[in-house]
């Protein structure tokens, strides 16, 4: 992987889908329909002890500050942080124009380089309806067991004692989500970060040129993260994807898939 440049975008940014339902969800959980009323706050999440050797095999290596190929990910870590100091809480969106970019591993690594980071409470999100992949490739049960929107949907990773909370997505039976079961996923989101408080949010989100419901989260976001691959990515796809983002917000591009070069 290889980090390209730091660019602020401009263009029109598409309207935010419909928010309905979030109120509802979020007073429902504040007034103990959920969380019950005599408790301060919500328990902490569990945590999933994870397999350093499974995750070997997946390729997420970047909880290993000891290996060479962590480098990569903590050098991208660095440039985001030194990016938009001023914020208590950095938001990324990790896309790419199309499939097969590599954007679940990139987004696992760098919540993990995160992680290692003193002081980083890390919540990574998986928000891609079309493949929520983050699960399988940390070795997680296919999906949470509870109905509940999230303490059945969010759990707290340990590697090697690197952690951080994952946040999946409780979308809709079907694969393209309705503007319910966006509400109800971003309604998580806020629910989350007020039950955790985390310093950094990472969103694994599907293709920006194939999925409306990207929106939403790029909105929340302050920085995308648009993953190219070698072979696959187009110039022209970029563009497009820069054009879905406001004037306001910093686009990340980074190179994955390239062939070792020793340098």
């Amino acid at each position: 992987m290889e980090i390209i440049k730091n660019i602020s975008s401009r263009g029109r940014m598409a309207e935010r889908l419909d928010g309905t339902g979030l109120a509802e969800l979020n007073t429902n959980y504040l007034n103990g329909s959920v969380i019950h009323s005599h408790e301060e706050c919500p328990p902490l999440p569990g945590i999933s002890p994870v397999s350093p050797t499974f995750l070997y095999s997946n390729r997420i290596i970047a909880f290993d500050s000891d290996s060479p190929m962590a480098h990569s990910y903590d050098v991208l870590r660095n440039q985001l942080l030194n990016a938009h100091k001023d914020r208590d809480t950095r938001v990324i969106s990790v896309t790419a124009p199309t499939i097969g970019c590599g954007t679940t591993v990139t987004a696992i690594n760098l919540a993990l380089s995160f992680a290692r980071v003193p002081g980083a409470n890390v919540l990574l999100v998986d928000a891609n309806s079309r493949d929520p992949a983050i699960g399988n490739i940390l070795g997680l049960s296919p999906r949470p067991v509870s109905d509940d929107p999230v303490h059945g949907w969010l759990t707290t990773v340990d590697i090697r004692s690197v952690r951080c909370h994952l946040l999946r997505a409780a979308w809709g039976p079907g694969k393209i989500p309705l503007p319910a079961d966006l509400a109800r996923m971003t309604g998580q989101v806020d629910l989350a970060r007020q039950m955790l408080k985390p310093t950094i949010v990472l969103f694994d989100l599907p293709p920006m040129l194939s999925s409306d419901e990207v929106i939403p989260f790029v909105e929340m976001s302050d920085t995308a993260l648009i993953v190219l691959a070698i072979g696959k990515s187009k110039l022209s796809e970029l563009e497009i994807c820069r054009s879905y983002l406001g004037p306001e917000k910093s686009m990340q591009v980074v190179l994955n898939k390239t062939k070792r070069h020793g340098l």
